[in-house]
Parts: C-alpha cells; structure tokens; sequence
C-alpha cells in the first residue's frame, strides 16, 4: 500500500523522523555499494601499488648509489694499473734498467765482483697461482658410459720477475748508497737476499765490506707483442 505525503503529513513527529533517518540510511547503503565501495578499493589498490613502486625506487637509488662506487673504483684501478705499466719496463728497456743499475753501482764509488743476470720468471696474476680442476666431459646419451677428463687451461703469465745476482765491493757508506739509488730508480726494482761479509782492512782503502744481493725488476707481457712474435 502506496503511502502518500497527505498520508505522511498524518503521521506524527518521531515516526516521520524515523522514516527520513531510515532514508538516509538506506540512500547511503546505496551509494557505498554502487560508488563508495568501489572507489575505496581503488584506492586501496593504489596505494600499495604507491608503496611497491617507493620501494622499487629505494631499490634503484641504492643500486645507483653503488653503481656509482663501483665506477669509482674501477677508475682507480686502472689508474693504478696505469701508473704500474709505466713502473714496469718492457723487453726494449732491460738492457738500459741494467746499465742504469751499474751506473747506481758506479756512481755509489763501489765496485761489481759479478753482476749475472738470470732467466725470467713468468708470474701469473695473484689468485691464479693453483690450476683450475680437471673438467669432466659425459658421453652423449646413447653412448657408451666413458668419463673423458679433460685438463683446464693453465693461467697466462701476467708479467715476468727478471732476476739479478749480483756482489759489490766497497767501505759501507758506499754500499748503502748503491741501494739507495737502485729504490729510487724509476722503474721497480726490489733488493733481497742481501748477505754482508765481514770487513776487512785494504791497504789504501780502509775497512771495506763485500754485499750479495738478489736484484729482481719485473716486466709486464704485452700479448699483442708475444703473438706478432709467434706469427713472425
């Protein structure tokens, strides 16, 4: 049964406050369930995707960060590979890093009782010192059941350590001033293995000593110089 508003007009105060506060709510239901709702759940959705995307951000700025270390880094490391490669003499410049010790040794007021330089020592890269394992290489399937092992290749000298023996002769100002120009040489050059004889008394000379050393200078390999040699 319709109820119209003479109907309503009838009815008494609290019962129409009622009915219009019934109304509101009913027309509120109505607009949670049709727009409210909906939108609320959007914006749910969008803010954990706001959430996602402020970690993907965090993620990426710190990756940049390192990125940016990393960078540094590297650019250091060639720096100091550079300035190495300039402390290393190549196979041309031997010949003079020797002469120039002889000259130290000259310069020093000592004399040279044998100055031999030796074989060089290929050297490779720190951490590569141990062969790689044995790779093992399993038959096609079909084939019959045989294990080949195959060796992994050996690490390629990086640089070779050149070694000098060498014995001088003087009063002992003069052997400590020999070393003193050999370290301050432009190119690397490391003393080892010194032994010190006693002095002893040379008519004209005072007390003089005798010094064994092993004087070691290193070489970089340039592998485009090895294979042009080989193809030559």
């Amino acid at each position: 049964m319709a109820i119209s508003l003479n109907d309503f007009k009838k009815l008494s105060t609290p019962v129409k406050a009622l009915i219009i506060i019934i109304a509101i709510f009913f027309v509120a239901y109505l607009y949670y369930f049709y727009f409210a709702s909906t939108l609320l759940e959007k914006r749910n959705t969008l803010g954990t995707k706001l959430e996602e995307t402020k970690k993907q951000i965090e993620e990426k700025q710190k990756i940049a960060a390192q990125l940016q270390k990393y960078i540094s880094e590297v650019a250091a490391l060639k720096d100091n590979y550079k300035t190495a490669l300039e402390k290393l003499p190549d196979q041309r410049e031997i010949p003079g890093l020797l002469l120039s010790i002889a000259q130290a040794g000259k310069d020093a007021g000592v004399e040279f009782v044998f100055f031999e330089p030796k074989a060089p020592v290929p050297k490779v890269m720190p951490g590569q010192e141990k062969p790689a394992p044995n790779k093992e290489t399993k038959p096609a399937p079909g084939a019959k059941a045989e294990v080949k092992k195959t060796a992994a290749p050996a690490a390629e000298p990086f640089y070779e350590e050149m070694p000098v023996s060498l014995s001088v002769f003087g009063n002992f100002q003069n052997i400590v001033s020999f070393f003193e120009k050999v370290a301050k040489l432009p190119r690397i050059v490391n003393v080892s293995d010194v032994i010190i004889s006693d002095r002893k008394e040379v008519t004209g000379r005072g007390y003089v000593i005798s010094a064994t050393c092993l004087i070691k200078t290193y070489m970089f390999i340039d592998k485009k110089e090895k294979t042009s040699e080989k193809t030559k």
